[in-house]
């Protein structure tokens, strides 16, 4: 609100981030590699009367009408890129979106050593209408990469499971130094580093990194 403009959100998913910003009057896109995920957001857009404009994309390859004021990568979405090469691809893409004077705001969680454990385990358990969703985990380390897997339950009241599924991701954490420089060698500049969002944890868990576009090509 405060920059004004139009924003690219890079991995809106089902618009939980798109869509109150789109309420609150931000002239905001979005890009997903998800049918499924973008199908939910429209879903989600039709039950608040809003028309968001969201179209396929991955983070190295995806189409704008325009350029914009404000990009965003939240929700640690850059650690999908596990090859320095696609990070640096996705960084200049995004330098190419982004007007002369815009910003990429990008967050994501802070390395840390991964203890692998071969069974799943629960990560939570919430509601999810009149059922109960649980989230179980493994992880292994597979070099500078991370194997995670989840197995997602719908459970009714009486324990008894409606649906079981398994989801499998490849993620690589990047550190501060190596986004960083992987930005600069894709035109941006870091002008802003913060960390657990300005709550000056002893361990922080989050970093927020804002690069300036710089000029363009």
């Amino acid at each position: 609100l405060q920059r004004g403009g139009a924003v690219l959100e890079l991995g809106c998913g089902s618009g939980r981030i798109l869509l109150p910003l789109l309420a609150s009057g931000i002239d905001i896109e979005g890009i997903d590699q998800s049918p499924g995920m973008l199908r939910q957001l429209q879903r989600e857009a039709l039950s608040q009367r809003l028309a968001p404009m969201v179209r396929l994309g991955t983070l190295t390859d995806f189409a704008v009408s325009r350029q914009f004021t404000t990009v965003l990568c939240p929700y640690s979405v850059m650690t999908y890129l596990t090859a320095p090469a696609e990070l640096t691809a996705c960084l200049i893409r995004i330098r190419q979106a982004l007007l002369p004077e815009g910003l990429l705001a990008l967050d994501t969680f802070i390395p840390r050593n991964v203890v692998a454990f071969g069974d799943f385990r629960l990560d939570y358990r919430r509601p999810h209408g009149a059922l109960t969703l649980q989230r179980e985990k493994r992880i292994s380390a597979e070099g500078p990469c991370n194997r995670i897997e989840r197995r997602y339950t719908l459970l009714h009241d009486d324990g008894s499971i409606e649906r079981s599924w398994t989801t499998c991701d490849l993620i690589r954490p990047w550190t501060e130094a190596e986004l960083v420089a992987s930005a600069e060698r894709a035109g941006l500049r870091c002008v802003e580093r913060t960390h657990d969002f300005g709550a000056h944890s002893p361990a922080p868990q989050f970093m927020v990194l804002h690069f300036a576009g710089g000029r363009h090509d």
